[in-house]
């Protein structure tokens, strides 16, 4: 029999549920520790994976770009010593340097082979004469057709000493339909050894043959407020332009990357300058790497840690329950004794 007066305590006061709580709260705080740390690996882990496949994509296409520029300069640098172009220029007569250029330079517009079209194909060629204007040609189709605003940006405020890098953005009903890597070879006099003119030359910039290899990588360039990104849709190639004008005048960095977003879809940006020194407008190579697929693959992840946490703690609930169950047992029996 009970003693008069006393009461039975509610179950939620006894010692056997405290004990599970306080076992409970300390796998809940393990699991949840365990959880974090492993969710933060895995994601810093997923960054350095996508790090890693976004800079060897891009090393990727440089070395394709480096290997097309060297060959395209060395070819330019034979073609200003062509004998017939460096008699009609040191004679001054210039009524005879385009008509004696068609002959010389004949392969660089017409390539004997698909090897050499692939390569150095040039769609125009222009001379500069020794004030950096362009000397008119007498006959444009057979050198490459360019508009008159197209020709004139290719003048240059006195003869560089080097070669010099451009880029010339073509439009087309009012779109820029194309764009053509710029040449600039200085022509020496071989008697004074003074500059005397200058070749300069079109090649089609098309994205490489990197690029193509390596569909995740897209490429293109921008220039005084122009976005060329053929692979892009054209409305969000003029919202990129905004945003690069934007980025590339407040920031102190050559070359940076950052997150942007094309058509709904997020996408990691990268910009680089293309011809850092030259006479001609500075221009930047832009690549885009898409991030859907490294955003579902951590998202993914996440799930799968977030999941193995909640097992985890259900394995603790169901553990806690039978330890509290057996080590409280004595202490029960010990108060019911008490008692």
């Amino acid at each position: 029999m009970k003693a008069r007066g006393t009461t039975a305590k509610p179950w939620f006061t006894s010692f056997r549920v405290r004990l599970f709580v306080a076992i409970m709260l300390m796998v809940s705080a393990i699991t949840a520790v365990g959880v974090y740390l492993v969710q933060r690996t895995a994601a810093a882990s997923s960054a350095r994976d996508l790090q890693r496949d976004f800079e060897a994509q891009l090393a990727a296409l440089h070395s394709t770009e480096e290997s097309r520029n060297t060959a395209l300069a060395e070819r330019c640098r034979t073609l200003v010593m062509k004998p017939r172009i460096h008699a009609a220029l040191e004679d001054n007569a210039l009524d005879l340097l385009y008509p004696s250029a068609r002959d010389e330079l004949r392969d660089l517009m017409e390539p004997a082979s698909a090897d050499v079209a692939a390569s150095s194909h040039a769609s125009f060629y222009r001379f500069l004469g020794r004030d950096g204007a362009v000397i008119p040609p007498d006959d444009a189709q057979s050198i490459g057709p360019l508009a008159p605003d197209d020709e004139a940006q290719l003048a240059i405020r006195g003869l560089p000493q080097q070669q010099q890098i451009g880029y010339l953005f073509r439009e087309q009903n009012g779109a820029t339909e194309r764009v053509d890597q710029v040449i600039a070879m200085p022509i020496f006099s071989s008697e004074t050894g003074n500059v005397i003119a200058a070749l300069v030359v079109g090649f089609p910039l098309n994205e490489t043959a990197a690029a193509r290899a390596r569909p995740t990588m897209r490429s293109g360039v921008w220039m005084k407020g122009q976005l060329h990104l053929p692979s892009v849709p054209r409305a969000a190639q003029i919202a990129l332009a905004d945003q690069l004008s934007r980025v590339i005048a407040a920031s102190q960095q050559a070359q940076t990357s950052f997150n942007v977003e094309i058509d709904g879809a997020p996408n990691l940006l990268f910009y680089n300058p293309l011809n850092p020194g030259s006479v001609y407008p500075p221009a930047y190579e832009i690549c885009v790497y898409p991030l859907t697929e490294s955003i579902a693959r951590r998202r993914r992840l996440q799930r799968e840690v977030i999941g193995a946490g909640f097992g985890l703690l259900l394995v603790g609930l169901i553990g806690s329950h039978f330890a509290s169950g057996r080590l409280s047992r004595p202490v029960e029996q010990l108060a019911v004794e008490s008692e």
